[in-house]
């Protein structure tokens, strides 16, 4: 069997799926070497006329739930349409973690769209949603950015959701960038850094987003000793990103160049350097921190920090 790649798009309704996806198919001559399958779930303002169907060899599907969009209604289809690729206009309030797909179908690339003028509204009330939008996602693009100062923090709640995932800005114009001028809450110009207990979470995605701006900054900040390894030991605080029922640990691992030495359940307020190099407990290059000052406060439970 003939392995069929699926790309999948998703989004709240008219978050411009529709024409994200127009203009891939567009713009993209391995889309017109064969024929292209489109699922919708979803009907937005923005419709596929059958005189741009034809155009692009682009065969349509329309399902209106969950339930219809199965492995055999998938099959189905490829055996109807012979598809070189699958793309899937995917309704955002479907569980993708229950969605099956047939054994020779992969998903290649999820990108989630999202309205930045209305993100705030929508965030507050559908953290969950969005959580099932992003999780696994590849690619997450914000558009109507124009005149919104807020995109820092909108990054920071995403990336809360999905450390991996890709995420950039489209302007008005269709300029896409993953690049923002950001008001953090403390001053990255000076020699010493003081990150607040409740900026840690602010503090972790940026370094995790930025990190070459951090390299040998010196910080203090409060925090736990989650666990200690042979010649390091892992810091970081626990966050809630979405709701109570989704609590992540949000942690580093640290040289310890003091001689002080540190146990699991310490609090500590840590004064350290910033460096990427390679992990043998994540065995790739990651964030480390080289821990210059150490010093052991009273004991006390790890406060949950939100986002």
């Amino acid at each position: 069997m003939v392995e069929v790649p699926l790309f999948i798009v998703t989004g709240l309704l008219e978050s411009g799926k529709t024409t994200l996806i127009k203009e891939i198919i567009e713009n993209n001559i391995s889309y017109q070497e064969g024929n292209t399958l489109l699922i919708v779930c979803e009907e937005g303002e923005v419709e596929y006329d059958q005189e741009w169907l034809d155009r692009y060899q682009v065969h349509v599907a329309y399902v209106e739930n969950q339930k219809q969009l199965t492995p055999s209604f998938l099959e189905t289809l490829d055996r109807r349409f012979e598809p070189i690729q699958i793309v899937i206009e995917y309704n955002s309030f479907y569980r993708m973690d229950e969605q099956e797909f047939p054994s020779y179908m992969r998903v290649y690339q999820q990108i989630t769209l999202i309205d930045a003028s209305r993100f705030a509204l929508y965030f507050n009330n559908m953290k969950q949603i969005f959580n099932e939008m992003v999780k696994n996602t590849s690619l997450v693009i914000f558009n109507r950015c124009d005149g919104i100062k807020e995109l820092g923090s909108y990054r920071r709640q995403i990336r809360a959701f999905n450390q991996d995932c890709q995420i950039g800005f489209e302007g008005n114009d269709g300029r896409l960038t993953a690049m923002l001028d950001e008001d953090l809450p403390y001053d990255l110009n000076k020699k010493l850094i003081l990150i607040e207990e409740d900026d840690y979470p602010i503090w972790y995605m940026d370094v995790f987003d930025n990190y070459d701006r951090y390299i040998g900054k010196r910080l203090q900040f409060k925090t736990f000793v989650r666990d200690v390894l042979d010649h390091t030991f892992v810091i970081g605080r626990n966050v809630m990103t979405c709701c109570e029922n989704d609590i992540q640990f949000l942690g580093y691992e640290v040289f310890n160049e003091t001689k002080d030495s540190v146990h699991i359940g310490d609090c500590i307020f840590l004064e350290c350097e910033v460096s990427r190099e390679f992990s043998e407990v994540a065995q790739e290059e990651v964030v480390m921190l080289h821990a210059k000052k150490i010093a052991h406060l009273k004991k006390e439970e790890d406060r949950v920090l939100t986002m």
